[in-house]
């Protein structure tokens, strides 16, 4: 049976965390789905893990790459996979059981948007909630935000997205080969179809030591990277400048509290956490992510399956 959707998970020497997120992906209901898990040259024993943890399940599709970078190994999963849509998750994050479901739905009830990505919940290396990403959820906002080199505001690891689609804008750039990848594909994307971000908390996002994108070298990488791919976007759509939208507050007036509700949550704080998301929806009842955060908080515990169970390097699989 051809799968509706295809996870792509690339790992690289991912052993610490892959089992978790092997998991969430295998748990989620409602959409019939494979995982393509692209092993990126791995020395460690990442696939192995990865295979105990689905235990003969035939949705696993590991997929052996010299190691190249995460763009030569996502192009690698677009390639091989059997969905017409695509979805990202990173080996060291974990998505929530309702986020493929979710996205398959808006996807086919949104026709002329080719991506949608979610809000993320920020971990730390043990698991402890530390903020909530995510500020922007229509197309103009996300467009502009890439365009005026406002950082990426469609997060790779929660995002979704047509694989035709995908192919058609060339893939991710294999020369992107530690940042930047992510905006210059969503600037690409952009030019075949619309983006949006649900408003809702969907994913663990998990910040450690050894990310990728992490670090000031990587940070002045990153702008350096930026700048050249927004450039060249601009030069694609004939624009001398983007579009003047002026750059956003450092903080919209309605994110403090409802980030602070959903934090609340996510720490097991269920009474507090109810009365701060009520507290945001009278503040601001017109504002998409407020109504998200008290459907969040008032639609029960944290599921267990995004509770992270961190599994050290070097213990038995």
């Amino acid at each position: 049976m051809t799968p509706q959707l295809s996870v792509i998970m690339p790992v690289y020497n991912g052993a610490a965390w892959v089992r978790d997120a092997v998991a969430s992906v295998l748990a989620s209901p409602g959409v019939e789905l494979e995982l393509v898990l692209v092993d990126d040259g791995s020395t460690d024993d990442s696939v192995a893990r990865a295979r105990a943890q689905a235990a003969g399940d035939p949705r696993l599709v590991v997929l052996p790459v010299p190691h190249g970078g995460v763009a030569r190994a996502r192009n690698a999963g677009l390639h091989a996979a059997r969905g017409a849509l695509v979805a990202n998750l990173d080996s060291d994050d974990t998505t929530f059981p309702e986020r493929f479901a979710r996205q398959v739905a808006f996807l086919a009830a949104h026709p002329d948007h080719v991506a949608v990505g979610t809000r993320a919940l920020i971990v730390d290396g043990e698991g402890r909630p530390q903020r909530i990403w995510g500020r922007h959820f229509t197309h103009e906002a996300i467009d502009a935000a890439h365009l005026a080199a406002q950082g990426t505001a469609l997060g790779n690891p929660t995002a979704m997205f047509r694989r035709q689609s995908a192919l058609d804008a060339g893939g991710y750039d294999d020369a992107l080969a530690k940042v930047g990848e992510d905006l210059d594909f969503w600037l690409r994307l952009a030019e075949h179809g619309r983006l949006a971000n649900l408003p809702d908390v969907l994913i663990c996002y998990r910040v450690h030591g050894s990310n990728v994108s992490i670090g000031q070298s990587s940070k002045e990488a990153r702008a350096e990277v930026t700048q050249r791919v927004v450039g060249a976007a601009l030069a694609r759509r004939r624009l001398a400048a983007p579009p003047a939208a002026g750059a956003p507050p450092a903080e919209y007036a309605w994110e403090r509290p409802v980030n602070e509700a959903l934090l609340r949550h996510f720490r097991g704080e269920r009474r507090a956490a109810t009365a701060a998301a009520l507290l945001a929806c009278a503040r601001f009842p017109a504002e998409t992510a407020a109504r998200a955060a008290l459907r969040t908080v008032t639609a029960g515990a944290w599921p267990g399956i995004v509770r992270v169970t961190t599994t050290p390097v070097g213990a038995p699989a």
